[in-house]
């Protein structure tokens, strides 16, 4: 698991290399191979500082707490839509309700619309989801908000193991659509859907 997931954020982040982590944990570029190889595991404090390397969110950040241990942040959804109204609007959820569900802080939790009939019946035209925007990594596969440059999209991705440079597989939940395999230059992955607001 170590050694897949560490070659998964090396694929999705072209940018970074080995040397470059290595250095950041304080450890020789050998180390790094060993884990990616297989024979070596990553250590809990590594783990933390790979995420930052990595651009994710690393445990402990998921809220900030006063001295008397009381949440500083509640956690506000932002909705997604552009109009100047609707984007002072908040849901406001508390933050503990969010920890049993998600690592991600709040800031890094929005909620979009779903504008498509595409995933019905699971996800439904005007249904509202929340999204974790830091989680843009589709292994394990999922749900996504993404975006082909015209609007956002809700589809279910998935990496292709192996590919070089990075594809991602695309489906919907709809009879006909036609899966995709696309390169990660082709579109941009907004962020992982995690839940569905639904009313009662």
């Amino acid at each position: 698991m170590d050694a897949q997931w560490l070659k998964t954020q090396f694929e999705l982040n072209p940018e970074t290399t080995k040397a470059g982590l290595a250095q950041m944990l304080g450890l020789e570029p050998p180390a790094i191979s060993k884990i990616l190889g297989g024979k070596r595991q990553i250590k809990a404090h590594e783990y933390i500082t790979m995420r930052q390397f990595f651009g994710l969110p690393s445990d402990g950040e998921r809220s900030l707490k006063n001295n008397n241990g009381s949440t500083a942040n509640a956690g506000a959804l932002q909705l997604s839509e552009n109009s100047q109204h609707e984007q002072n609007q908040q849901w406001v959820i508390p933050s503990g309700l969010l920890e049993e569900r998600t690592s991600a802080p709040p800031d890094q939790i929005k909620v979009f619309k779903v504008k498509e009939n595409t995933m019905e019946p699971d996800f439904k035209i005007g249904e509202n989801v929340v999204v974790d925007i830091s989680d843009r990594n589709p292994s394990p596969p999922g749900t996504f908000i993404i975006s082909d440059g015209y609007g956002e999209l809700i589809r279910k991705c998935e990496l292709v193991t192996g590919s070089k440079p990075p594809k991602i597989r695309i489906t919907a939940t709809r009879k006909g659509f036609q899966l995709q395999t696309l390169e990660l230059s082709d579109f941009r992955i907004i962020g992982r859907v995690i839940a569905r607001l639904q009313w009662l």
